[in-house]
């Protein structure tokens, strides 16, 4: 009769077992965080992964997708409707239906969808929304991809969802038991500054940056018909892989490995990072990426070896390589190939992009010396600490409230630098980091306005 009790005892464990495993689900999160069509390559490379996710079995109802939706339909787009992520590529557009738009794609609805609140989401933008709805059983898998900086990740309009923000958001789902496990790949200059130091190991959590803290990403995929990148090393270089892979027996880690491939073929390097919970690197892809069983391999065809042949010409501007920019310097380096590659261009059109162009270079140069000036102004009483010290220091965010208001004062007291449209302008913020790290607020803020006050083009829009 004991014999007989344990081996009932054994399958009844077995089938709680079964079910367990079988409660689990799948629950993914796609953010394209740019607008305007010079920024292509962020709603092309999510409408990928989104399309991706969806043709690996992951239910629509379990992935949210987050986009302005510009792009498709933009005046320059000269095929309407279509999105690719490869020149030459399928029409991803029909099949990744933004689930929130336009003035909705913000950093505060982010939020309250990733930690499944719904009721937040509801007073935020008026109507019912979709949220991450995941319990304790359930593996959840977040894409972001935008233009970035030292401690930000940028939604349309320069609106930056802050480090610490985000990690609170992580820290507080972990609380409330809403995933077995999660996986974030982040995509953005400076990404690896959105982990680093700050993303706690033991809560389950693991997350690839495609780049470390202190450097650029950067671009692929120049489409001269459409006149604008349609693609990025890291965005590419994952999707397709998924698209290609057995995900039942690919890893993490090894994805991982060709990213950093990926991210290494032009010559100018960046460096994918993992953060978080490493040991979750040996777990298969289909716990993420796709359902446990029984998904479909994706439409898309992998063209890496493609993209790698259009890397060998030396083709450059202002010592930016057009054929692999990085990723903030998208808006000059889009210009600068119009210019040179369109041959039927009018007179007209040619001085306006000739213009457009020196304005860019201009707020560039403008940028750097008013934060040169700004940190000289803000170091009246240096505590030890030389102007060369802060801007050429690497250091964290330590002072996060500082630097929030810093940014939103520099914002609107300078809205000729427009860090929305011009992103290169985000180089300099890593003075603002460091000046908040050592400076009292008080004289930061005053230098913001000291300067800004004397800067012509701080008034110019």
């Amino acid at each position: 009769m004991a014999v007989r009790h344990g081996v009932l005892s054994l399958v009844l464990l077995a089938v709680v077992l079964v079910v367990r495993v079988e409660s689990g689900k799948n629950w993914a999160l796609v953010v394209a965080g740019a607008k305007d069509y010079n920024n292509y390559f962020s709603q092309a490379c999510s409408c990928h992964a989104y399309d991706t996710l969806r043709n690996n079995s992951i239910p629509k109802e379990n992935i949210v997708y987050m986009s302005y939706d510009d792009v498709a339909n933009d005046p320059e787009n000269p095929v309407k409707g279509n999105i690719v992520n490869v020149a030459g590529g399928p029409n991803l557009y029909p099949g990744c239906k933004a689930d929130y738009r336009k003035e909705e794609v913000t950093p505060e609805v982010f939020l309250k969808v990733l930690t499944g609140d719904k009721e937040g989401v509801k007073k935020l933008i008026g109507r019912d929304g979709k949220v991450i709805a995941s319990g304790p059983d359930d593996h959840v898998f977040v894409y972001m991809i935008d233009h970035g900086g030292p401690g930000i990740f940028c939604f349309p309009g320069f609106v930056p969802l802050h480090n610490t923000d985000l990690n609170n958001a992580f820290k507080q789902m972990h609380r409330e038991k809403r995933y077995k496990e999660m996986v974030v790949y982040l995509e953005a200059c400076e990404s690896g500054s959105m982990f680093e130091g700050i993303l706690p190991k033991d809560i389950d959590i693991y997350a690839i940056s495609s780049a470390n803290a202190h450097e650029s990403g950067w671009m692929c995929c120049y489409d001269t018909f459409r006149q604008v990148y349609v693609g990025s090393y890291f965005g590419n270089g994952w999707a397709y892989n998924t698209d290609t892979a057995n995900l039942h027996k690919e890893t993490l880690y090894q994805q991982y490995e060709l990213m950093k491939k990926a991210c290494n073929a032009s010559g100018t390097v960046s460096h994918p990072t993992q953060y978080g919970n490493l040991s979750m690197n040996s777990e298969v892809l289909a716990q993420y990426q796709a359902k446990a069983e029984g998904y479909q391999p994706g439409v898309c065809v992998s063209t890496l070896e493609e993209v790698d042949n259009t890397l060998r010409s030396e083709f450059s501007f202002a010592d930016i390589d057009l054929n692999n920019p990085a990723i903030d310097m998208v808006p000059i380096a889009t210009a600068a190939r119009r210019l040179i590659e369109s041959r039927d261009l009018s007179g007209e059109k040619r001085e306006e992009l000739k213009a457009e162009l020196r304005h860019m270079m201009l707020v560039k140069e403008k940028a750097e010396s008013l934060t040169k000036d700004l940190v000289k102004a803000a170091l009246f009483s240096p505590r030890g600490l030389t102007e060369r010290d802060i801007l050429a220091g690497k250091e964290r965010v330590f002072n996060s409230e500082c630097y929030k208001t810093a940014l939103s004062l520099f914002s609107a007291r300078c809205p000729g630098i427009d860090m929305g449209k011009y992103p290169f302008a985000r180089r300099n913020l890593q003075a603002f980091i460091n000046l908040c790290n050592h400076q009292p607020q008080t004289d930061v803020m005053n230098a913001i306005l000291e300067v800004t006050e004397k800067y012509g083009i701080c008034r110019a829009l």
